[in-house]
């Protein structure tokens, strides 16, 4: 029964989550890894280091509303060739770049999903088949949980921990479309150690070698996995402590076969992980010190925000955005299963309650210590969530049995279940956008946002489907498309209608030529470049996606029509004089800035390197402005500045006393001014 349970709880999710596939955009470094797949997995098929075979891939429109082939092409014109499958980035090409990012084990799995899905029999889009592969991860996750509780702790203690997880907003939201790294990681990080637990607990050689297999798919896919020792070896510890104390030769009997299978399964995994990533071959051992390098560099940080700094110099911030992001009476229901834990854990025969602690509290510590940094929320450790999930089903176990006498089980146990309706009413209402949720703890989204909790309201590319659907609606023909600030693999070009011209070089600013402009919304975008601030301060949005009020993602459209307030101008005089630094101008009085035009010579002097702006009020408190030239092209279709003599700064209507131009060096032509013009908004317009 147990088994059908399991099943029956995995194909129901796995249906939730395949059907809901189209409301998601992409992972928002998608480009970093399917091309890599599909290279790797293309050379394991046919031994081409390019794509010879393979018809040239030709362009189309997939419309974003369905899961099929829906296309504006007539249907045999689209080849089985997936968008990602790049001439420009082969087999060949990885073999000389690879090794600055995760391992590619989970590409080329995606890959497989989509030759077989796409490629062969046409059921599911281009891009959408992709992310089968998570679908069907997170699906048999779900069903893993289930099983495992049910049969130690009860069903309803089962049934609780797989609800949790199901339900748990990060874990839903991210298994349609964070397929390559943080949710097979998680599935397989969980596997290997259930494997692990069967085969020492069952002395069973087939479980042992089996957790090897798991072992290798989640070092294929990042290395979390390698901290998994830390949740192992202190759970063995305890587990033959308890069974074995006092009988060394006893142990050593009854475990020899296991621990010599245990060095067996170590080098499977070993042998899966340098098997799937041909970059390796030709580059070993360099390869995997390359590898180690690139994660020392994303994960050791000399600084924390000191918001987040407690006692020890520990980081608050993981378990902070454990207790905001987690639903409310499932903290509470792990909490309680946190109390079992410590009450009842060493009594265990398994000790399972045990290794369940240390499955939560390992991910999370190692991402606190002094040293170790993590961004953009907890998806890197999603480890934790099937922990936590179990936590909660311990905790339901323990509090049916403390109302035992008061309660019935049945009641109790549909009490439990019906505490989840609300939240999966409220996941419906903020559906597709569930990665952004906070509970009340902090206010929702609003609350998170007003206390300026780092990556509020990063979807990491989920919406911006969302705003796709809206300018392939409503964009006339031959419309211009931008990103405020992002890189244009963000969206698959094909989700876009073919018509439209879809470039950030066509960012116009002030100029006001008419394009869309779209962007995702969260800490830190509204002023981390001049076009953010510009689109933000002057125009009115065309379309908006928003959780708890507060924006995740906006689209513009940036004409006259969109206007939010008057732009009229006026020149105003100012002093200039050469600094040690490069130029400073001087106004009258504080003004709201438009735009500083200079005229300079470019004679018997050097080229600038580098400037940067900054603003005061006082001359004393100086506000540097984002943006560094000639590199940072603030305004694209006015091009790279300084140039030819000339130089354009645009201003988003501060109000400024000082304006410096840092420039090195210093002596610059761009400190040789001839001419200068400076456009503020005229006062009865502010």
């Amino acid at each position: 029964m147990r088994i059908k349970v399991a099943g029956f709880l995995s194909v129901i999710y796995f249906l939730l989550l395949f059907f809901t596939l189209p409301h998601y955009g992409i992972n928002w470094d998608t480009i970093n890894h399917l091309p890599r797949g599909q290279a790797y997995l293309h050379y394991f098929l046919t031994g081409e280091r390019r794509y010879e075979s393979l018809p040239t891939w030709k362009p189309y429109w997939q419309k974003t509303e369905g899961l099929g082939v829906d296309t504006d092409q007539v249907g045999d014109e689209i080849s089985g060739r997936s968008y990602y499958q790049l001439d420009s980035n082969p087999f060949e090409w990885y073999l000389e770049i690879d090794g600055d990012g995760h391992p590619p084990l989970s590409d080329i799995l995606s890959a497989v999903f989509n030759r077989v899905l796409f490629g062969e029999l046409r059921l599911v889009n281009d891009i959408d088949a992709y992310r089968v592969y998570g679908v069907v991860l997170a699906a048999s996750l779900v069903g893993l949980v289930y099983y495992w509780i049910a049969g130690v702790y009860g069903g309803l203690s089962g049934l609780v921990a797989a609800l949790s997880l199901a339900t748990y907003p990060l874990f839903w939201s991210e298994s349609h479309f964070n397929t390559e790294k943080d949710v097979p990681e998680t599935v397989y990080w969980t596997f290997m150690i259930y494997c692990v637990w069967r085969g020492v607990t069952q002395k069973n050689i087939r479980w042992t070698l089996l957790s090897g297999v798991f072992f290798g798919l989640a070092l294929g896919t990042k290395f979390n996995v390698l901290f998994v020792g830390l949740v192992i070896v202190p759970w063995l510890t305890s587990y033959w402590l308890g069974k074995y104390w006092g009988r060394r030769k006893e142990f050593w009997k009854e475990n020899r076969r296991i621990l010599w299978v245990s060095l067996g399964a170590i080098l499977l995994g070993g042998v899966i992980f340098v098997g799937s990533w041909p970059y390796l071959w030709f580059n070993f051992p360099e390869g995997v010190m390359r590898v180690f390098g690139f994660y020392r560099t994303i994960g050791m940080t000399t600084s924390i925000d000191p918001r987040f700094v407690g006692k020890w110099v520990i980081n608050t911030y993981p378990i902070q955005w454990i207790l905001y992001t987690t639903y409310i009476p499932v903290l509470v229901l792990a909490g309680l299963g946190v109390v079992r834990i410590l009450r009842e854990g060493l009594k265990e025969k398994t000790k399972l309650m045990v290794l369940m602690g240390l499955m939560l509290f390992v991910p999370v510590a190692r991402v606190s210590v002094p040293g170790v940094t993590i961004y953009g929320g907890i998806r890197q450790i999603m480890e934790y969530v099937p922990a936590l999930s179990i936590m909660a089903g311990l905790g339901a176990g323990f509090l049916t049995e403390k109302l035992k006498k008061r309660l019935s089980k049945p009641v109790v146990g549909l009490a439990m279940v019906i505490i989840f309706v609300p939240h999966v009413r409220h996941l419906v209402r903020i559906h597709p956008n569930e990665n952004v949720y906070f509970n009340s703890l902090i206010g929702g989204l609003a609350g998170a946002k007003e206390s300026d909790l780092p990556a509020w309201g990063n979807s990491f590319g989920a919406a911006y489907r969302q705003g796709v659907g809206y300018i392939n609606e409503n964009a006339e023909e031959g419309a211009r498309v931008v990103y405020a600030f992002e890189l244009i693999p963000n969206v698959p070009r094909i989700w876009y209608r073919q018509d439209l011209t879809i470039h950030n070089s066509r960012r116009s600013g002030y100029l006001r030529k008419g394009e869309y402009a779209i962007t995702l919304t969260y800490q830190g975008t509204s002023n981390r470049s001049y076009y953010d601030m510009y689109l933000e301060g002057f125009l009115t949005p065309v379309y908006e996606t928003s959780v708890d009020g507060v924006s995740i993602l906006k689209v513009w459209r940036n004409d006259e029509a969109h206007l939010k307030r008057s732009v009229e101008e006026e020149l105003v005089s100012m002093v200039q004089e050469k600094t040690d630094f490069g130029v400073r101008l001087e106004l009258n009085e504080p003004r709201s800035l438009s735009r500083l035009e200079l005229k300079y010579s470019e004679k018997n002097c050097n080229p600038v390197l580098g400037i940067y702006v900054q603003i005061s009020l006082d001359g004393k408190s100086w506000a540097r402005l984002p943006g560094s030239l000639p590199e940072d092209w603030l305004i694209p279709e006015i091009g790279e500045q300084p140039m030819g003599g000339g130089f354009i700064e645009p201003f988003v209507g501060q109000e400024v006393k000082y304006i410096d131009l840092v420039m090195s060096p210093v002596d610059a032509c761009l400190s040789q001014v001839l001419s200068s013009k400076l456009y503020v908004f005229k006062e009865s317009e502010k």
